[in-house]
């Protein structure tokens, strides 16, 4: 217990430190571009760092996990977005390109990674190298860029990311391994810390934190359903929905709308509720509006995490659940498309 609240302490005072370095030489700070109109809307001021990146980074070098491998591809997102965050690769584009050659070089190097479908002809052509590594792919990527489209009010992907982890941690016991359990634990202590600040519009996760964080989440989670196979992957699907979805379905309006995918809007489900309670007053602070919303999601995607854990085992439970939750995401972006147009 005190090796953990040494760790927690350490943690803040590393995040007041980054945070209070960033600002002071106005390095890696969140700031308002012309093709940024997405951001106005919920921005509090310029001068917010984006320490997300820097503050998690470290803890993949001191948990490398037995596995250089996952150590490459962690930090290679890590500085990817980075990269966005201090303006130095600002192309979309570009930065989906580097995405999926570093993905596809990971998984053609790493042939232990797999994923069970519980559909035994799909499961037939991922023993197949080559359908193996695009359908992972895919899944990796839609899920990275997935979290961060919801990145775009307070607290809503850092929160969502530790109540993952935590059932995360949940679904893993003492003889499992002990590398990944303990880094868990202190994914989630760093979470805990970074989340206060990130409530009141102190610092965010950036571009190279939702990536980071997001593909570590991803991975994890497909080597815990591996080791155990009493959990339905569709659980692991469970977890993840909402970012997944949300990433498919901006793609597909966009494509609907003839607009294109690369570009940001101001039309994905959190802004809408967010501008939402924006005309019903319903704080006169934004950051408060703001980290209200991502607390409000995250509430409701507890409820469906929290089934879903109850009945891990149970495919059919978990695949009410996901339509369920797609079917009252739908039903609430529409109504409030209605309500603000």
């Amino acid at each position: 217990m005190i090796f953990y609240i040494l760790a927690f302490f350490i943690a803040f005072m590393f995040l007041k430190l980054l945070n209070y370095l960033l600002t002071k030489n106005k390095f890696a700070l969140d700031g308002i571009l012309a093709e940024d109109s997405h951001k106005k809307f919920a921005n509090l001021n310029t001068s917010v760092p984006l320490s997300g990146a820097l503050y998690f980074t470290p803890l993949v070098f001191f948990f490398n996990l037995n596995d250089w491998l996952f150590l490459l591809i962690c930090i290679s997102f890590a500085c990817l977005g980075f990269l966005s965050d201090i303006r130095y690769l600002n192309a979309p584009k570009k930065r989906l390109l580097i995405q999926i050659i570093l993905i596809l070089i990971y998984l053609l190097f790493n042939k232990d990674l797999i994923i069970d479908i519980r559909i035994d002809f799909i499961n037939n052509y991922l023993e197949v190298n080559l359908f193996r590594v695009l359908i992972i792919s895919f899944f990796i990527l839609v899920l990275i860029n997935g979290y961060n489209f919801i990145d775009g009010v307070n607290i809503l992907s850092s929160l969502n990311f530790l109540i993952v982890l935590f059932f995360s941690l949940l679904l893993i016991n003492n003889n499992y391994d002990q590398n990944i359990y303990k880094f868990l634990i202190f994914l989630i202590i760093f979470l805990i810390v970074f989340l206060p600040f990130n409530f009141i519009g102190k610092n965010f996760l950036g571009d190279g934190g939702v990536y980071l964080l997001s593909l570590i989440t991803g991975l994890l989670l497909i080597k815990i359903s591996q080791a155990n196979s009493n959990i339905s992957p569709y659980f692991i699907a469970n977890l993840l929905w909402y970012p997944a979805f949300e990433n498919l379905f901006t793609i597909l309006r966009r494509v609907f709308l003839n607009k294109k995918n690369y570009l940001p809007d101001n039309n994905h489900l959190h802004q809408l509720i967010f501008k939402y309670f924006k005309i019903k007053n319903l704080f006169k602070k934004n950051y408060l509006i703001s980290s209200f919303v991502g607390i409000l999601i995250n509430l409701y995607l507890l409820i469906f995490y929290f089934i879903g854990y109850m009945f891990y085992e149970n495919t059919n439970i978990q695949i009410f659940l996901i339509l369920f939750g797609i079917f009252s995401y739908l039903i609430t972006f529409f109504i409030l498309k209605i309500k603000l147009n």
